[in-house]
């Protein structure tokens, strides 16, 4: 293992990971699908019962997981409005409107992945929060925790209080099919139906992982948070950026490269030199 840390920061310094939350959001419901408590192919109106007899009741979980469920999405909504704790986000998100028929537009939408907390909260009769701790980070020896908006929902589309080796430690985990230290975590099945393309929409993104043309599959968050497998190297990489959020326009403007471009380079060059 090689580290390398800059600016006073530390490998296991806790920070924003921003929409790496996301993919550890597919690792739970993975988790929460592998105990019975729903299936990743039903409608998530089953469990968003609001949404019953709107346009939005045939959405499934798969829908949600993948960007395709057409969702309400502007900027300003998705973006501004979403940026900060300070209100009730599973609420604003389920009350938003279908824009799309669902599984026909792919959109890259944050509001919509934030629906999968009043998915997993009612399907485990759980608060998010603490069925991540239970079932994903403290098994794995985590840090990590999901924060909480004003009415206590966790983030599920950004949040995560992370550190650079626990984003290490949860591709890990997937790069070793779901397994940690011989325990199943999450079954081999939901494990690889989260790094493949997830639909025809969109070629590089799974179930809210992101797919590189070389086999990588990686989480990328805002201001350059990213931690990317690569398993023709069986190897895993991440990079954290410290970041300034005392204002929109830092959090909007920060990490200008690409982190993912950085790592491909990176790992490439020095699986070149052995």
């Amino acid at each position: 293992m090689r580290e390398w840390n800059f600016g006073g920061s530390s490998p296991t310094a806790l920070q924003e990971g921003f929409s790496t939350t996301k993919s550890v959001a597919s690792l739970l419901i993975g988790i929460a699908q592998d105990q019975g408590l729903l299936s990743i192919d039903q409608p998530a109106s089953d469990f968003i019962t609001e949404w019953k007899g709107t346009k939005s009741e045939p959405v499934t979980i798969r829908q949600l997981l993948s960007m395709t469920s057409g969702r309400y999405f502007d900027f300003e909504t998705d973006y501004a409005q979403m940026a900060f704790f300070s209100q009730d986000k599973s609420g604003f998100s389920i009350g938003l409107e279908q824009q799309h028929e669902p599984g026909t537009f792919w959109e890259y939408n944050n509001s919509a992945t934030q629906t999968l907390e009043v998915v997993l909260k009612r399907a485990s009769n759980m608060a998010v929060n603490d069925f991540a701790a239970q079932y994903l980070f403290d098994p794995l020896g985590l840090s990590s925790r999901l924060i909480t908006d004003a009415a206590g929902n966790a983030g599920l589309y950004a949040g995560m209080q992370t550190s650079c080796r626990d984003l290490a430690a949860l591709t890990q985990l997937v790069l070793d099919e779901g397994s940690y230290h011989g325990k199943q975590i999450i079954s081999q099945a939901f494990v690889a139906e989260a790094i493949t393309q997830s639909s025809m929409l969109k070629d590089d993104y799974g179930l809210l992982w992101w797919l590189d043309p070389s086999g990588a599959y990686y989480m990328s968050g805002a201001c350059g948070q990213v931690a990317m497998a690569m398993p023709q190297f069986d190897v895993v990489a991440t990079l954290m950026r410290t970041t300034d959020l005392s204002s929109p326009q830092g959090l909007l403007t920060c990490g200008g490269e690409s982190s993912e471009e950085i790592l491909l380079e990176g790992i490439s060059a020095a699986s070149s030199d052995g």
